[in-house]
Parts: structure tokens; C-alpha cells; sequence
């Protein structure tokens, strides 16, 4: 199976624009805007997987965080997830 992370464009973030100020998050450095793209939905969870990111240093240190446990995902989310976080610490 190939995952392909969508960029967080205003036609992909369409449909969640009801929750949030599309205009606003757009200009956010932070991955939320990736999350929301993909698929996640603007809950609890998404925001903080979200603040977990933008305040480690490495993607090892966001798998080994002890505020959230991404090893318990399913598979498909953790392979997701990793190609999102890859892309704010390449």
C-alpha cells in the first residue's frame, strides 16, 4: 500500500473549514494544517499530536512521547503520521 501525504491546500482543507478559520491555520508553520489534510479530524487528539510535533526536536523524540502513545495506533496511521513528521524534520 503507498501513502501519499496531501498538501494542506484550501481545496484539501474544504471540507473541515466549518471547524476552524481556514484562512488563519493556512498560515501556520506548525502540522495541524497536514493533519487536517490527511484525514485526522480537528479533535483533542489532533491537536495534540500536533503540539507534540511542532515542540520536539526529532521524530524520534514525538514516537517516544510520553504525552500520547503513537506505537498504539493502527498501522496505516503510524505509517502516515511518519511521512508527515518526516517532512518537518528532514
Amino acid at each position: 500500500m503507498t501513502t501519499t501525504i496531501v498538501q494542506p491546500t484550501v481545496e484539501n482543507l474544504q471540507q473541515f473549514s466549518g471547524y476552524f478559520d481556514l484562512s488563519k491555520l493556512l498560515k501556520s508553520n506548525g502540522i495541524l494544517p497536514w493533519l487536517l489534510a490527511n484525514g485526522w479530524d480537528y479533535d483533542d487528539e489532533a491537536c495534540l499530536i500536533a503540539s507534540i510535533v511542532d515542540e520536539s526536536t526529532s521524530v524520534d523524540e514525538v514516537w517516544d512521547s510520553k504525552e500520547f502513545n503513537f506505537k498504539a495506533l493502527p498501522d496505516e496511521e503510524k505509517s502516515k503520521l511518519n511521512q508527515i513528521f518526516e517532512h518537518f524534520y528532514l
